[in-house]
């Protein structure tokens, strides 16, 4: 069984089904045993909602490099740095 620390790495880096068949499952069965991790994956879907939900018209008014400012900002990366 994976780890909830395995878990909330899994949930993080993406939809669960875009995970390989194997990583599912295990992962599925840690949350139907884990009231946790469940509750982390819920967070993160609810936030993933709401993000999509603020962005939804404003496909067409992004920049092309807004992804990656937005990226080097979190990272604590600066404008002029190399990543």
């Amino acid at each position: 069984m994976m780890t909830c620390r395995e878990v909330s790495t899994v949930i993080s880096s993406g939809p669960l089904a875009e995970q390989p068949a194997n990583v599912r499952i295990r992962a599925w069965v840690h949350l139907m045993m884990c009231r946790h991790c469940r509750r982390f994956w819920r967070q993160i879907r609810a936030l993933d909602r709401g993000v999509r939900a603020a962005l939804r018209g404003y496909e067409e008014e992004m920049p092309p490099d807004l992804p990656k400012r937005v990226a080097d900002r979190l990272s604590g990366r600066g404008p002029d740095e190399v990543a």
